[in-house]
């Protein structure tokens, strides 16, 4: 809304009209001459109306192929949204809330105005739209209130002496002043702004003077000369009469503040103005040839003093010469907050935020001149930053284009900087082709940092197609960003790898990655990156069964990241943090969590945040009910694979066929888990692999076939990885298989040592484990003894994991094995063998195992005859080499 400073006087029935045909009409056009007071009179209606208002818009800045739907969605305080247009987006969140839309100063872009407007009324159900403009738009639907100057009677006058008491409170009452007062306002042709205009100047004058002042500029509409040009017969006669009372060097000023097409600050202003230029826009502010908005401490010049000051008093010289003084000041702004944007400082971003119209005007300057746009190419490199995190990255990217093609030769931090901003503004493919030639560019050129920026990029969109190639490109960043001293290099490219080994279930890389990049994160104090350093901590810790400590590190992130307003960091930690708290039986929070994240990323879109929401919210609902959630998970699976990053959803996948098995379509549930262990294996993602042969040996037990070699293998695989949340989970399939041989002891036994371990881990029952369980449990109670379940129970619950994932393996039965070496070994000889390379003596072991001790001297005989061993000390260096060999084959 426009801040105002002073009462509202007269236009009472317009007023009523507006109120009335808003709530009546989808449009309305408020229509009226220059300085009629339109837009005070709209933004008094919509103060004193009961209209939910999403936006007054400003377009008084915006030229014809200005971005006009940019614009309106920067004026509604909405964010651009990767990957999709402004006018979808508009359309987007318009059409959910309905309300109020003002579009302001429309007049000269006209067309372009009532081509949005049509749209928008068309496709936003609810939504009403109220314009102001010198003329119609011509659309359908449209309603046209027109309004002319004020009552010459009441109003006109009314408001004059209004304005001129506050700036003269000894202006004189009576007869006299009242008659000079209506003569003015007639002269003034009650134009409210030429009224306000004519007022300020009783500060100085009696209204003698100012009504001989007005009447020497308006003695040709008197007579009505057809010699005079129309635009000089009211408004532009008293502007220029109001300049030509503040003094050559005031005027001087005005003519430089021209430049400025929008809200500027007064470090801006004096850039352009020269010498004596504070001085000077005092004088301004004073004569209301410059408004001055006191709670923003910002400045601005209304369409038509702009207009009148480039025209009647700048030359193209002199304009030329205010262009050049205003880039080579965003230069210094730029170049100054460079290092601020790049450690993600607040006060950066709202310094530069403060003088958008500033960098606007003079980007735009240099591309219809090509004048500075060298000096340009060094500003959007500059800005890079800034545009990202304040989710402006679509109009960097725009600036980068266009500078870019004036350019020809493009220097690398330009080319870099276009990769970036295009990346970030969600569009992958073009943004990973400029990154891949900004790399090459630079290489060439020997600029060592911006080669790292530009292969992180290039990593980065590899991570989500093939994070083992992507390891490659990003282990080269981090050692050139090292090189060159790039801190911020250095910890993106550090973070960036740190996930290729995540995705791939390597969790001390991740961590070494991420620890490694402490000292240059230290230095920055990057609030952005301090999120994904904690995003990366919370990953590792839901994967390996540490809750709390993930809860504890995912809310930092978010915290961090939403702090100042980035909303991929702030999403990417949803899934592991969504999916920590429950496990831990809190999915009341998780939805809570979501709900508010949600309402965040409507007003902070960012590249692959929906996505990662979308996900994080479906698994979480399958915790809550997943009988009901399958549609849910397809829908947001189908989304992200249609947004590239697939890759995501492993969690999602592994529960959409837990769901689909809980529906009762354990056929659909079976070529779920079957292509989503296909995938996680091409890839090398071990934790989504060993969750999808667990959920697979599950469909197949249900579907009466053989479910063992599923389950041992997720068991082993679990336990080798550090997946220790999926441990539990293989125990009590486990369980079912026995419970299906008819080993009933060994089914409760299994039972009580998943319940001790969820009690370890402080988690509840997953989705998979209550389906198996539900029906298991009883059917074990059934078949024992209360006295035997009792024992067996107390039993399986006295086994540590290592205990239970070996009494489990035992529980396996007999196999066909070779009469030699390593593989004749049962699993009980294994474990033996383990234990006794540990250096446990045999009553230790039979303790261990649940076995006497001659039962262990006779395992002991067996597995010396299988592997040729004859003591104790052979035994332990033949599993020392085995456990190596089998390392090496792990990591080739």
């Amino acid at each position: 809304m426009p801040v105002v400073a002073s009462s509202f006087v007269g236009r009472g029935g317009e007023l009523s009209a507006v109120e009335r045909l808003v709530g009546r009409e989808r449009l309305v056009s408020v229509v009226g001459p220059g300085g009629s007071g339109k837009t005070r009179l709209v933004s008094e209606a919509v103060r004193c109306g009961s209209f939910e208002l999403h936006g007054f818009v400003e377009l008084a800045s915006v030229r014809q192929g200005g971005a006009l739907a940019l614009a309106v969605l920067a004026g509604c305080g909405f964010r651009d949204e990767p990957g999709r247009s402004p006018l979808d987006r508009l359309r987007d969140r318009l059409g959910r809330a309905g309300g109020l839309l003002v579009l302001d100063n429309c007049e000269q872009i006209r067309d372009e105005v009532a081509a949005l407007v049509a749209v928008l009324v068309r496709d936003c159900e609810g939504l009403r739209v109220l314009v102001t403009s010198r003329v119609t738009l011509g659309v359908a639907g449209e309603t046209v209130l027109s309004i002319g100057g004020l009552d010459g009677d009441g109003e006109a006058p009314a408001l004059f002496l209004d304005r001129a008491r506050r700036v003269q409170p000894g202006l004189p009452t009576g007869a006299v002043t009242d008659a000079a007062t209506r003569r003015i306002c007639q002269l003034a042709d009650g134009l409210p702004l030429a009224i306000e205009l004519a007022a300020t100047h009783a500060r100085a004058l009696p209204l003698a003077d100012v009504e001989a002042g007005m009447a020497q500029r308006l003695r040709f509409l008197a007579t009505r000369d057809p010699g005079v040009l129309p635009q000089h017969r009211s408004l532009l006669s008293s502007i220029a009469w109001s300049a030509e009372l503040v003094g050559e060097g005031a005027r001087r000023v005005l003519a430089a503040l021209s430049v400025f097409a929008g809200r500027f600050t007064l470090d801006a202003a004096l850039a352009v103005a020269g010498p004596g230029g504070r001085a000077a826009v005092e004088t301004l502010v004073d004569h209301c040839l410059v408004q001055f908005d006191a709670g923003e401490s910002q400045y601005v010049l209304l369409d038509t003093i702009r207009d009148f000051a480039a025209t009647e008093l700048g030359d193209a010289d002199s304009t030329q010469q205010a262009h050049a003084r205003l880039i080579t000041w965003v230069a210094e702004l730029a170049g100054s907050s460079s290092v601020g944007l790049g450690r993600a400082e607040p006060q950066a971003l709202t310094r530069v935020a403060r003088d958008d119209a500033a960098v606007r005007s003079a980007l735009a300057n240099a591309l219809v001149t090509g004048a500075g746009l060298d000096v340009a190419a060094g500003i959007v490199v500059d800005l890079a930053f800034g545009w990202f995190l304040r989710g402006r990255s679509a109009e960097g990217r725009s600036w980068a284009e266009r500078i870019s093609a004036a350019l020809g030769s493009v220097p690398p931090g330009l080319a870099w900087a276009n990769a970036f901003l295009t990346t970030y503004s969600g569009d992958l493919e073009v943004g990973f082709g400029l990154a891949q030639a900004a790399a090459q560019q630079a290489a060439a050129a020997g600029a060592t940092a911006i080669r790292a920026r530009s292969l992180i990029l290039v990593g980065i969109a590899e991570l989500f197609v093939d994070p083992a190639a992507a390891e490659l490109v990003l282990t080269e960043a981090v050692d050139l960003a090292a090189g060159a001293g790039d801190d911020w290099g250095h910890v993106e490219a550090l973070q960036a790898l740190a996930y290729t080994h995540l995705f791939r279930t390597d969790h001390a890389a991740a961590l070494g990655c991420a620890d490694a990049a402490l000292p240059a994160l230290a230095r920055l104090g990057h609030a952005q990156l301090r999120a994904w350093d904690a995003a990366i901590r919370a990953d590792v810790a839901a994967q390996t069964g540490h809750f709390e400590e993930a809860c504890t590190y995912g809310r930092a992130a978010i915290s961090l990241a939403v702090g100042i307003g980035e909303p991929v960091s702030a999403s990417t930690v949803l899934p592991p943090l969504a999916r920590a708290l429950c496990q831990l039986g809190r999915t009341d929070q998780a939805t809570e969590l979501l709900t508010a994240h949600a309402s965040f990323l409507d007003d902070h879109p960012g590249m692959m945040a929906a996505e990662a929401l979308g996900l994080a919210a479906a698994v979480t609902a399958a915790w809550v009910d997943p009988t009901t959630a399958a549609e849910r998970i397809e829908l947001a699976l189908a989304i992200a694979a249609a947004s590239g990053v697939e890759l995501l959803g492993g969690e999602a996948a592994v529960m959409l066929a837990v769901t689909r098995l809980a529906g009762g379509a354990a056929e659909a549930a079976h070529t779920t888990a079957d292509e989503t262990l296909r995938w996680a294996t091409a890839l090398g993602n071990r934790e989504t692999a060993c969750a999808a042969t667990l959920v697979l040996g599950a469909i197949r037990r249900a579907l009466g076939q053989d479910a063992s070699d599923d389950a041992y293998r997720a068991l082993t695989d679990a336990t080798r990885a550090g997946l220790r949340p999926l441990v539990p989970d293989a125990l009590d399939l486990i369980a079912g298989l026995a419970l299906d041989g008819g080993r009933i002891v060994v089914a409760a036994r299994l039972h009580a040592a998943s319940h001790r371990l969820r009690g370890d881990l402080g988690c509840v029952l997953s989705p998979l484990a209550a389906l198996m369980r539900e029906k298991d449990e009883p059917a074990v109670a059934g078949r024992l003894e209360a006295v035997d379940l009792a024992v067996a129970h107390r039993e399986g619950a006295a086994l540590t994991t290592a205990q239970a994932v070996s009494y489990a393996t035992r529980s396996r039965g007999r196999r066909t094995r070779p009469s030699s070496g390593w593989a004749s070994l049962t699993p009980t000889e294994l474990d033996v063998v383990n234990l006794a390379a540990a250096g446990l003596g045999n009553r230790a072991i039979g303790d261990q195992l649940l076995i006497t001790e001659g039962t262990v001297r006779t395992h002991l005989r067996h597995v010396f005859a299988k592997l040729a061993v004859r003591t104790r000390a052979e035994l332990a260096a033949a599993a020392a080499r085995r456990e190596l060999s089998a390392d090496r084959q792990m990591f080739s």
